[in-house]
């Protein structure tokens, strides 16, 4: 009875698909209230500040990590980061999914960011996060070209808060 009110949390993953599987993946994650945190837009130029260059580096890590993943464009944003990523899991050895490299990076940078800053900063990301598969060529142009052209389309973007 208790549930019947409260609401239910959707997933946006493919039903039935194994986010193990080799191939491309675009995913977006969200500062948490879309707030802006890692720096400003200026002259259609990403300009981060302390927090965006730990959270930038703590992404360039991944691959250290996790090494059946490469990383492909990816853009820090002042609310919002977006990247392609490549996961190659060889037979045999345990396998890197989807969710274990987003949780893990947004796990550590969280906690770079407070052994950087202190435990009293805020806290970075949203609970979740967007991925599409990328199934062809032209699907992986298309996301690159947006993800490299982001910061240029900063005034009409959906997460800018302040531009609407």
């Amino acid at each position: 009875m208790l549930n019947s009110v409260l609401p239910q949390r959707r997933t946006g993953r493919l039903k039935n698909f194994d986010y193990s599987n080799n191939g491309f993946y675009f995913i977006t994650l969200c500062c948490y209230k879309r707030f802006l945190l890692f720096g400003d837009i200026v002259d259609q130029q990403m300009q981060t500040n302390a927090l965006g260059c730990v959270v930038a580096l703590e992404w360039q890590k991944v691959p250290e990590r996790f090494p059946a993943v490469e990383l492909h464009p990816w853009v820090l944003m002042p609310n919002h980061f977006h990247a392609i990523l490549t996961l190659s899991n060889e037979p045999g050895k345990k396998r890197t999914t989807l969710g274990s490299v987003v949780g893990s990076f947004k796990s550590l940078s969280q906690k770079a960011i407070r052994g950087e800053f202190g435990q009293n900063t805020p806290h970075l990301w949203q609970r979740g996060y967007y991925d599409h598969v990328i199934r062809n060529d032209e699907a992986y142009q298309h996301i690159a070209n947006y993800v490299q052209t982001n910061p240029q389309r900063w005034q009409a973007d959906y997460f800018n808060v302040q531009g609407r």
